[in-house]
């Protein structure tokens, strides 16, 4: 596997990363197989935006033990706490779901957070308004998140709107 060096944290992050969008759909155990294989070939990243909420807790289960040797990515505003992938912007919403994350995932930091479908104009104001900014940036003051970003389907947007945090 090669890796690359994050130029703002240093971080050795695999040039292959692993998004979870589909392995929710399959059994438990073949999702921890998966994450382990993958792991076992040299992936450290993991994308956990997926369509199911059950990817969490397999991830948890098989990340446990080698948990400081990989890197996760959590989306802000993806709210699975249904048990189904929703999308939010309300603070009280994304405080829980951030906590459900963590919780399921068997850890207490994430080193990604992207701030979830940064797609509009106007949606970093919203951001600002209802103290999700502010949120996230205390939780980044508090160690529970490493990085900062942003996920798009607009990248002109959300380059153009979103200031360095």
């Amino acid at each position: 596997m090669k890796y690359r060096i994050l130029p703002r944290g240093g971080e050795k992050i695999s040039m292959i990363g692993m998004g979870s969008s589909v392995i929710g759909a399959r059994p438990e155990e073949e999702s921890i197989a998966t994450v382990r294989a993958a792991y076992q070939q040299g992936i450290n990243y993991f994308d956990m935006a997926g369509g199911h909420a059950a990817i969490f807790e397999a991830y948890g289960k098989a990340l446990e033990g080698i948990r400081k040797n990989v890197y996760l990515q959590v989306h802000f505003g993806a709210d699975y706490t249904s048990g189904e992938y929703g999308w939010t912007t309300r603070l009280e919403e994304i405080k829980k779901s951030v906590a459900w994350q963590l919780e399921k995932l068997r850890t207490d930091y994430t080193d990604f957070g992207f701030i979830h479908c940064m797609d509009e104009e106007g949606d970093w104001e919203i951001y600002q308004k209802n103290g999700v900014l502010q949120y996230l940036q205390t939780l980044k003051d508090e160690k529970v998140v490493r990085h900062i970003g942003v996920s798009s389907h607009n990248p002109a947007i959300a380059t153009a709107a979103v200031p360095s945090m």
